[in-house]
């Protein structure tokens, strides 16, 4: 899901090349069968971290617009060796039957979901907490190879990376932020298994019983109001979990003081914490660079297609 700010674009030609690509990725992983196995590390992995060397995107529904051609072609451009996997309906489900099939808990709400938005929050974390790897929404376009993420000196120590959405600074409460501070989870990085992912997963579906449950209904009937899916799967959730686990590596209450006005990267404890810029470089908030992308800081570029507010499928 595309956060909580929204800005529509128009969608913008794009080359031969980029269809093509588009077009393969979605015909090979709309009947997309996992592998038979799976290590938290590849044998070539040049970033040195345990992150591994995987690259998820998401897309339920029917082909993806061809108006995000150019924007996905980054990814695979710029992380060359990397496993890319642009996931379908199908694919998600035969992922989720896999790795959650002990754990019906898990894989029952999934399966039931029918609500797009809902389907695609859940599984990035899901795809995280069993394989890992970065995930990226496909409205984001990746302006640094994923090695240059994390800076030398830091990456065996690294397991998880993610970045500051909204700041809210000395300013007065951004429209539509419900605390002073929050994650995006446009994009985000992580060694399968953390604590961070996995309390993500667990949120989720406590948080979708609970919506059920208020609204009267099953989690396979859900229709949220959009101010319901943020909290629910989104970034809030996204952004408690993070709070809870840090809190519990560190052995120390984590808040929003201890990562406002950042600058410059931060490690706490294993997870890689960027400020504004390294994933929302372009809002109009938080202190965010407005115009030219800074190759310094900027690893991402989120273009706000928004589409799960304007009844696309992702």
């Amino acid at each position: 899901m595309s956060g909580t700010s929204l800005a529509r674009r128009h969608p913008s030609r794009f080359g031969v090349g980029a269809i093509i690509l588009v077009i393969y990725i979605y015909y090979v992983t709309s009947n997309w069968t996992p592998s038979p196995t799976f290590t938290d590390s590849h044998s070539h992995n040049s970033t040195l971290t345990a992150i591994p060397e995987n690259i998820w995107q998401i897309w339920i529904g029917t082909t993806p617009p061809f108006d995000l051609g150019n924007i996905v072609a980054t990814w695979p451009l710029l992380n060359q060796d990397f496993t890319y996997t642009l996931l379908s309906a199908d694919g998600a489900d035969a992922f989720a039957r896999k790795y959650y099939a002990k754990r019906p808990e898990i894989l029952n709400p999934f399966l039931e979901l029918k609500v797009p938005v809902f389907r695609s929050d859940l599984l990035r974390y899901m795809l995280l907490e069993s394989e890992g790897g970065v995930y990226s929404d496909l409205d984001v376009a990746c302006k640094r190879p994923f090695v240059e993420w994390i800076p030398e000196e830091l990456k065996s120590q690294v397991r998880v990376v993610i970045g500051i959405e909204y700041d809210q600074r000395d300013d007065e409460p951004y429209d539509g932020m419900t605390a002073p501070l929050q994650f995006c989870q446009w994009t985000m990085a992580s060694a399968p298994g953390h604590p961070i992912v996995q309390k993500a997963v667990t949120r989720v579906i406590d948080a979708l019983h609970a919506l059920a449950a208020k609204n009267q209904t099953t989690i396979a009937e859900l229709n949220p109001l959009d101010d319901e899916v943020i909290p629910a799967t989104g970034p809030v959730v996204w952004t408690h979990a993070i709070m809870d686990a840090l809190a519990e590596i560190m052995g120390a209450s984590v808040g929003y003081e201890n990562f406002t006005k950042m600058t410059e990267p931060r490690l706490v404890g294993d997870v890689l914490v960027l400020p504004v810029d390294g994933f929302g470089t372009g809002q109009p908030h938080s202190g965010a660079s407005r115009t030219e992308v800074d190759p310094s800081t900027a690893m991402v570029r989120h273009l706000w297609k928004g589409s799960w507010k304007h009844g696309w499928n992702n």
